[in-house]
């Protein structure tokens, strides 16, 4: 008879967007591994975006419970003159400017909610906690953050029903790149700080996407953290290669300034107007959303390009597909100073097609890295105007000869969604063990 966890996630399907990938992933497995899944997330959440097809990848063992939640959107989209059905960015407070509207709203966000716009969710998610664990009776709690207040019902939880909790950081806390230079009041910034202590100080065990990321949540309690990686699904890389009878460019993702980087379409531009890429033999496709000054400047950047589709958000599915049909992946790494743990979800998707990746941004950081291990792709420093042409150029011509780099299939197999989910497997049932002892 399998084991019972409590997973404690903001973002489960329909949710669309990166941040419901990790844990829907983990719930997917867990079963196969001794694990049942019981999540408690939000009813009808502020997501990024809407994907139904997530939805097949819930197992049928895993239970969902749904709580309502209080949450300040209703006033900010009137406030800032969004429409009721439009979305929120995720990365609104990592946009500068906009008006004062904008900014007053980022201020109210980030001096008044702590330690985030979803702490309206908590009252509700404790008081359903506390039922599931009367009548599912778990053997242990996970919560995974952003936003960070899923830890502080986990930690109010644990507490109440002496389960022992593990605490995941898909990102930083107090350290994430959007919280960096914003004016925040001394008394806001040391309560937020306090509130991380507590949470990494009382829960048994953390896990983290990166050992920068680690570095960046604590000083005092490292030996409590495991770095467990993002990464791919297995059908991911079980699909085949599509030859293409164009040289097809893909980005998939958001993007906004914090990680546009005008030089590559520039470079791209000028190699088509050059003649050094055959206009009709390249394909450009971006997916994912995007803001309309960036399309606008991209579109002029690259005005000589006969075949360029902003085909807007899609499903993972769709996205999938769009990964494993391209010749050149591009990632693009957000422009922020020590943040080398940052390792974006996709650039494990993108691996695992064995495709080409081109990379623009830190060239020192864990991205880097990771290309670099597995031979699929480059990191380029964005100043680099040669290297970023170089790299067009190679990945062009190696199109055109049907050559693909030599990769490091077992390094990427690592990597595997489901070889992930037995090492946080591990982490279980030593926690387990420890709690029955006990």
């Amino acid at each position: 008879m399998n084991k019972k966890v409590l997973i404690i996630t903001y973002y489960w399907p329909p949710s669309g967007g990166p941040g419901v990938q990790r844990m829907l992933k983990f719930a997917k497995y867990l079963p196969q591994m001794g694990w049942d899944p019981i999540i408690l997330t939000v009813k009808d959440g502020e997501y990024p975006a809407i994907d139904e097809s997530l939805l097949n990848d819930i197992p049928k063992e895993c239970k969902s419970y749904k709580t309502k939640s209080i949450e300040p959107n209703t006033i900010y989209r009137k406030f800032i003159g969004i429409k009721k059905n439009q979305r929120i960015p995720v990365a609104t407070l990592a946009k500068k400017g906009g008006g004062w509207k904008s900014n007053l709203s980022n201020w109210i966000r980030l001096n008044l909610f702590i330690p985030d716009a979803k702490i309206g969710w908590k009252y509700y998610a404790i008081r359903k906690g506390k039922k599931i664990i009367r009548n599912e009776k778990p053997d242990l709690i996970l919560s995974s953050s952003p936003p960070p207040t899923v830890h502080l019902i986990a930690k109010r939880l644990a507490h109440w029903s002496g389960i022992k909790w593990i605490a995941d950081f898909r990102d930083p806390w107090t350290k994430i790149h959007y919280l960096q230079g914003r004016k925040i009041n001394p008394l806001s910034r040391s309560y937020n700080k306090k509130l991380e202590k507590e949470v990494i100080k009382n829960c048994s065990k953390a896990i983290c996407v990166s050992q920068n990321f680690v570095e960046l949540l604590t000083e005092t309690h490292r030996d409590k953290f495991q770095v467990i990686t993002n990464g791919f699904d297995v059908e991911v890389a079980s699909k085949e290669r599509t030859v293409n009878d164009k040289f097809t460019i893909v980005y998939i993702g958001g993007l906004t300034w914090n990680r546009y980087y005008e030089s590559f379409f520039s470079i791209l531009g000028n190699l088509v107007k050059e003649g050094l890429i055959d206009n009709d033999k390249v394909k450009f496709q971006f997916a994912g959303s995007i803001e309309p000054d960036i399309q606008d400047k991209i579109e002029n950047e690259l005005a000589g390009l006969k075949h360029i589709e902003f085909k807007g958000y899609v499903s993972h599915n769709t996205a999938v597909e769009l990964m494993n049909s391209a010749d050149l992946l591009l990632l693009f790494l957000e422009k922020v100073e020590g943040y080398e743990g940052h390792i974006p979800g996709k650039l494990f998707e993108y691996i695992s097609t064995l495709n080409p990746v081109l990379g623009i941004g830190n060239t020192s950081g864990e991205s880097a890295d990771l290309l670099t291990k597995t031979n699929v792709g480059q990191m380029v420093d964005p100043s680099d105007a040669d290297e970023i042409r170089s790299e067009i150029l190679r990945s062009f011509a190696n199109w055109q000869k049907g050559e693909i780099r030599e990769i490091n299939p077992e390094l990427i197999g690592g990597f595997s969604r489901k070889q992930l989910c037995k090492k946080l497997v591990e982490v279980f049932e030593n926690i387990y063990t420890e709690q029955t002892i006990s």
